[in-house]
């Protein structure tokens, strides 16, 4: 009986659904650099500070960046405003679990980026986003 409640437990609370872990797996991700020490990573709910520079995979254009200003700050987890990388579910996917200092390059398909309603127009609907993320700073809830 117990081992029964575990498991219910377990499908119900922890085990990814197939539908998620499907679109994870079309989700690029490599670690660039890695800071020595991890104390903190960001996690949902977290407050991020991240610098990030986005370009069309297809023709290596580069179309948005906020090297050389302010980071980019943002709940991990929440969707702000629509038309900004924090509401793409890849972008969201890649950040989590980023620690301070940590590089990532992350390659994000269609249907993982930006809501066709708001998709900027320079980005076709088949387009896939190569997003260079570096955590600068995490506040923890």
């Amino acid at each position: 009986m117990v081992l029964a409640t575990l498991y219910l437990y377990y499908v119900v609370e922890y085990k990814p659904s197939q539908k998620r872990v499907k679109l994870l797996e079309d989700l690029a991700m490599k670690v660039v650099h890695k800071p020595s020490e991890c104390e903190l990573k960001a996690s949902d709910g977290d407050l991020v500070h991240v610098h990030y520079t986005s370009f069309l995979k297809s023709a290596g254009q580069q179309f948005e960046s906020t090297k050389g200003g302010e980071p980019y700050v943002f709940k991990l987890g929440k969707c702000g405003q629509q038309s900004k990388p924090e509401c793409m579910k890849g972008f969201q996917s890649a950040v989590m679990g980023m620690c301070t200092g940590e590089k990532r390059k992350a390659t994000i398909p269609p249907k993982l980026g930006y809501d066709k309603k708001v998709r900027p127009p320079e980005i076709s609907f088949d387009e896939k986003i190569l997003f260079h993320i570096e955590m600068v700073d995490i506040d923890k809830d």
